[in-house]
């Protein structure tokens, strides 16, 4: 598994989009992100080469670049921290071990799971998880448990919607102070600052 740490060189409108996407997960609120880059992108190279570049030696997040031959790259955006916070809770345990990932837990082997289900041909579900979300909304979404669709923002919400509006307007709130910090600070000093 390669995995590629955040520092910025440049300031291309790219990377400024994706510091303000990973805003989230730069802050900890969301512990991945994930990106892609379709195959019938004419400067798919030159992004993921900006991206290397840009995310070389972030000691916040990680990055994983699955490439999916004519579909493009999957980029996988990990805050360890925060992952791990994510996976240490019993219920999201359960639910990984039926689904066959590792029961022994540790964030590397989990994401190696994970990321071995994405270079597959099914995209996993269970995605949410990684990317944060209540367990509810992700269980709801994979068609188990009794919770009743509600609406959708960001991902599909089931059951009561106010543990998933909270955390909605929480990654609005990281990527806006992210935006704000763009006006006034380069890329590179944001990212030093994490």
């Amino acid at each position: 598994m390669n995995f590629y740490s955040c520092e910025n060189k440049m300031n291309s409108s790219y990377i400024k989009w994706l510091i303000e996407l990973l805003g989230p997960v730069l802050m900890g609120s969301k512990p991945c992100e994930i990106v892609t880059i379709p195959a019938f992108d004419k400067s798919k190279e030159s992004k993921l080469d900006d991206i290397y570049s840009h995310f070389n030696n972030c000691k916040k997040i990680d990055i994983v670049v699955i490439n999916k031959e004519k579909k493009g790259y999957k980029i996988l955006f990990i805050n360890k921290e925060s992952l791990a916070n994510q996976l240490n809770n019993i219920k999201i345990k359960n639910l990984l071990k039926f689904l066959g990932y590792p029961v022994d837990f540790n964030v590397e082997s989990t994401l190696s799971h994970l990321i071995d289900k994405l270079k597959g041909d099914i995209f996993p579900d269970e995605i949410g998880i990684f990317l944060g979300y209540p367990l509810k909304d992700v269980v709801g979404f994979m068609g188990y448990g009794n919770y009743e669709f509600h609406n959708t923002k960001y991902w599909k919400v089931y059951g009561d919607p106010k543990p998933s509006k909270d955390l909605y307007y929480k990654f609005l709130d990281h990527r806006k102070k992210i935006r704000s910090m763009l006006r006034s600070q380069s890329v590179e000093v944001i990212i030093s600052s994490f």
